[in-house]
This record gives structure tokens, sequence and C-alpha cells, in this order.
């Protein structure tokens, strides 16, 4: 995999490793220059990923305003036990409330960088767990 470190320009997408996806998932295969590649098709801005649908997602700028208010609708009738976040760089609060407010409807919040999200979202998929990802676009 390539490290977001690295010594691609900004703006451009940092490829991620791909695997063998017979299954229709979404998976991410770059992200960067404010826009994602989930399953070979470039998606601008943030995203929502839910197994095999990818949705524009339209956070808030300032990570700490958001709530589940922004996350919820976009998961469907019965909500994966699991949601990634990934919030750009590295995650500097814990977001205690938004945690708060998952778990009560059974829902485990995990908060990391977007390049830790992408990678994660694409193990979990690999896995065939059951989760879904809001993911913040990165330069």
């Amino acid at each position: 995999m390539n490290d977001p470190k690295s010594s691609n320009t900004p703006g451009e997408l940092v490829d991620i490793q791909a695997f063998q996806n017979s299954g229709n998932l979404k998976l991410i295969n770059g992200y960067g220059g404010n826009s994602f590649r989930v399953s070979g098709e470039l998606q601008s801005g943030s995203i929502i990923l839910l197994p095999r649908q990818t949705l524009a997602w339209h956070p808030p700028k300032n990570v700490n305003d958001l709530t589940i208010d922004h996350i919820l609708p976009h998961l469907g009738e019965t909500p994966p036990p699991l949601f990634i976040l990934g919030v750009g760089g590295a995650p500097m609060v814990p977001m205690s409330d938004l945690a708060g407010s998952l778990k009560a409807l059974g829902i485990a919040l995990e908060l990391m960088s977007t390049a830790a999200a992408c990678r994660t979202w694409n193990v979990l998929m690999s896995e065939g767990r059951d989760a879904a990802a809001g993911v913040y676009a990165v330069a």
C-alpha cells in the first residue's frame, strides 16, 4: 500500500492495494485531491460507504460539529453495528457525544484519519463485516 506521506504530489490520489472483489462490494481504490476512487469510479467530496452503496455526504466542515443527525439518515432502516469515521487528519478529540449517541442505537464508532479509514474499510469488507463508513475528503 502507498503511504499517504509518500512522494505523491498534492491533489493526486493515493492508491490503495486492491484484492479480489467478486461480490460487488464498494472498495476504496484511492483517495486525495478532495475525492475518492470507489470500485473504479471517481467520487468527489466526502462520502458515506455501505457495503454495496456509495453516497455523497455533506458533513459540517468542522468535524467537531458532526452529530448523529449527519450520519443516521444515510444508514438505512437497519443500521450496521459498526461505523468507521475518517475525519481527514489524525483525530484530535474523542467525539464522545457522537460515540454515545451511536452506542445508544447499538452502533460502535471507530474514529480515525481518512487514510486509516480507507484501509480499514477495505479490510472489513474483505472479512464480510457489516459496517458503514463516513469519510471526509482530503486534499
